[in-house]
């Protein structure tokens, strides 16, 4: 009770220290998956480190490009699309909410439908190697209308890419993305200059193991 603790994911462990942590008012820093990682790297070169919480909530803060410009990230012109992708979390991130994952799928699909007759597409989470090789998120944006989310973070990638983005639990994306459904109507598609902004605000919030 008289230190500051760390934790790696969202393990059985993990899980068990955070819930501790936040039931008995202990500073912790969790660490996980960095938010953008270098064009092409087939490792993760990054992890995101953030004081009381799962992923950086804001509030945006201004900083150079130094370290945005050694990830090669570049912005990108959304042209809309067609269909709504559905990103369901893990079961173990929805274990940590106390939610059931297909009880939240199947009001999300409901919720959505009720707003909208677009196609609705579901993205099971690749494994790390898909994702980085021959299923990359990125495949997906061309013709993608709006990601739907609960906290993963698809929505960052998406908003990274000036595409709108749908968080329903607090999330790093959720500074310029919308926590309700019902735009899924016309979702606001982030401006250019705050993609910017946001993405040179992340590249200070994640570290390679050397920095760490």
């Amino acid at each position: 009770k008289d230190h500051t603790i760390v934790i790696r994911g969202l393990g059985g462990g993990g899980q068990k220290a955070l819930k501790w942590c936040q039931g008995n008012n202990i500073d912790f820093y969790a660490i996980d998956t960095g938010y953008i990682q270098p064009k092409l790297a087939k490792t993760k070169q990054y992890h995101r480190i953030t004081k009381n919480s799962l992923q950086n909530l804001g509030p945006l803060k201004d900083f150079p490009s130094d370290r945005l410009n050694r990830l090669n990230w570049r912005p990108r012109k959304h042209r809309g699309g067609s269909y709504i992708l559905i990103c369901p979390p893990s079961e173990k991130v929805m274990k940590f909410y106390n939610q059931d994952l297909d009880t939240w799928m199947d009001q999300t699909i409901a919720q959505i439908k009720k707003h909208t007759d677009r196609e609705i597409r579901i993205r099971l989470k690749p494994s790390r190697t898909e994702r980085v090789t021959t299923n990359p998120i990125q495949s997906e944006f061309d013709d993608m209308h709006c990601l739907v989310t609960f906290n993963s973070i698809a929505a960052t990638e998406a908003v990274l890419h000036s595409i709108p983005a749908i968080a329903l639990a607090p999330n790093a994306a959720s500074v310029l993305c919308s926590n309700n459904l019902r735009d899924v109507v016309r979702p606001e598609v982030p401006e250019k200059e705050d993609v910017i902004r946001y993405a040179a605000h992340l590249s200070y919030c994640q570290f390679t193991a050397q920095e760490l």
